[in-house]
């Protein structure tokens, strides 16, 4: 039977696993989405920065999620479909006007407007993308704590939205037999146009 407490019980799990030393969740899929966004992370800091040092410690990790082969599989998988959305310069842009200190109610529309008609593989990535953009600029700036509360964003969110269907898939290692990448870019460079708007008009 729910009670009162029930709505911060499950923000306290989710904070948890995004900002402790360990994944304290009570769903497999999240906290799996959390090593492997943190997994995404460090591979794209790694290729973009390679002067720039960061592990899964310095993002709420636990040092031996490296060291997890399929992990490692899964988030190279993730990184080839990014390949397309990286070659998109208009798509840079727009997400790189989303500020890493944005508000909850930003990300969450951008995240919303991502799968606004339908999920799949590649907007999954998309979703992965742009926390990558946030907490990149972040770390750019030392500001720890807002890459702790958008990785927490991102996990609410796929609890919420996706999970169902990645369960659905067979997991994340259903990436490995259904891959969707048509009409990924042009949709999210769409999306991010629109998001990006709203996020103009919201900070003048």
């Amino acid at each position: 039977m729910a009670d009162a407490n029930d709505g911060q019980r499950t923000e306290d799990k989710e904070l948890k696993g995004a900002t402790g030393g360990e994944d304290v969740m009570d769903d497999p899929i999240i906290e799996q989405s959390a090593v492997l966004l943190r997994g995404y992370v460090i591979e794209r800091v790694t290729v973009e920065d390679p002067s720039m040092r960061v592990s899964h410690e310095d993002l709420g990790g636990r040092p031996q999620d490296a060291e997890d082969p399929q992990i490692k599989e899964v988030v190279d998988q993730l990184l080839k479909i990014a390949d397309d959305l990286n070659k998109n310069a208009e798509l840079q842009h727009l997400i790189s006007t989303v500020q890493a200190n944005c508000a909850q109610d930003v990300f969450m529309t951008v995240a919303r407007s991502i799968f606004e008609d339908g999920i799949n593989w590649g907007r999954v990535v998309a979703l992965f993308h742009l926390a990558y953009r946030l907490i990149y600029q972040a770390l750019t700036q030392n500001h720890f704590e807002i890459i702790k509360r958008i990785i927490s964003w991102v996990l609410q969110f796929i609890r919420e939205n996706i999970s169902a269907w990645i369960r659905q898939q067979g997991g994340w290692e259903g990436i490995f037999r259904s891959v969707s990448r048509w009409r990924t870019v042009s949709i999210i460079a769409a999306v991010a146009f629109i998001v990006a708007a709203v996020y103009w008009r919201r900070t003048r």
